[in-house]
């Protein structure tokens, strides 16, 4: 049995071999996001940004120009009767919304930015930052690396790798994120001008979800952060909840580290899928307040009910 010494301490150090490994990783995947995650860049000042976005100014100004010409001339030979005088009145608005909020887009999405980036940095703890809970996650799963006694080698690695995919994960959606508010902000004089148009004002309102949801997104995870870092810094938080004469050791904390970042990678997906049945959900809503309304004034009117009754 004198072989089984040999095995255990080739195994032994294989597993601290794979535990750098993965802290090396670790390091380098955190080192990534922190200082990025919780900020929303000002794209509106890139030059790539600014030159799409004055080409698709000058397409809205043509597409306005043949609008307006074209409204002219139907008016004109219609003579302007009544119909299509109450048809210029009711697009005029539109198009005049529609024309301006196409040329003040990147003064609305750089003001949304600001917005969203104050949100963030007030729902910051000052004395930490907004890398705060960075750093807690940091020093935990360093401070459960090194205790040898109370957590197992190998219960570590799997727990630290799943921390690692977790973290790469976040960094993904952090690219995506920006990817999409690249474009959103680059588009944005073409998607408000759908504005102009009631059968085209869907696609705005899509754009205004969309946006609404980048911006959104960093915002809730530092509300999400910012709870895992009061409970990571400082244990004594935890320690009424969990029992008088519990002390959460490293494994617990490793297992609060995991469920903090699968959260902070579950909100981009929330919020997408959120934004996008926001439309329908809307609108079935507004159809059950309407059958709610006109229930409530059947009953109330007295004989309202017998003559839709009636009518049926």
């Amino acid at each position: 049995m004198g072989w089984l010494i040999p095995v255990v301490e080739i195994l032994n150090r294989f597993l601290d071999w794979v535990c750098e490994q993965i802290l090396a990783s670790f390091d380098a995947v955190l080192g990534a996001i922190t200082g990025f995650l919780l900020i929303t860049p000002n794209v509106t000042g890139m030059p790539q940004v600014q030159a799409l976005t004055g080409r698709a100014t000058w397409v809205v100004d043509t597409v306005f120009v043949l609008a307006f010409v074209t409204a002219g001339i139907l008016v004109m030979i219609s003579g302007g009767d009544e119909n299509s005088r109450y048809t210029v009145k009711d697009l005029a608005p539109r198009l005049v919304v529609g024309f301006v909020s196409a040329h003040f887009s990147q003064l609305l999405c750089g003001m949304a930015i600001d917005v969203a980036n104050g949100l963030t940095e007030a729902l910051s703890d000052p004395s930490h930052g907004s890398d705060g809970a960075f750093v807690a996650i940091k020093t935990h799963v360093y401070a459960a690396s090194s205790d040898k006694s109370g957590l197992p080698a190998m219960l570590f690695a799997i727990v630290a790798l799943l921390i690692t995919v977790l973290l790469a994960m976040t960094a993904f959606s952090l690219v995506v994120r920006f990817s999409t508010l690249l474009v959103l902000t680059a588009a944005a004089p073409l998607a408000l001008a759908c504005h102009a148009l009631p059968q085209t004002d869907g696609i705005a309102r899509l754009w205004w979800r969309s946006y609404a949801g980048c911006l959104a997104t960093p915002v809730l995870q530092a509300m999400m952060l910012q709870a895992g870092q009061w409970m990571l810094l400082d244990p004594q938080y935890m320690k009424p909840a969990l029992g008088k004469f519990l002390d959460p050791g490293p494994i617990f904390n490793l297992f609060v580290v995991m469920v903090l970042l699968w959260y902070t990678v579950k909100i981009p997906g929330l919020i997408g899928r959120y934004m996008s049945q926001s439309g329908s959900n809307t609108s079935f809503l507004g159809a059950a307040v309407r059958v709610v309304v006109v229930q409530q004034l059947t009953r109330a009117v007295p004989g309202l009910g017998r003559a839709r009754a009636v009518a049926r």
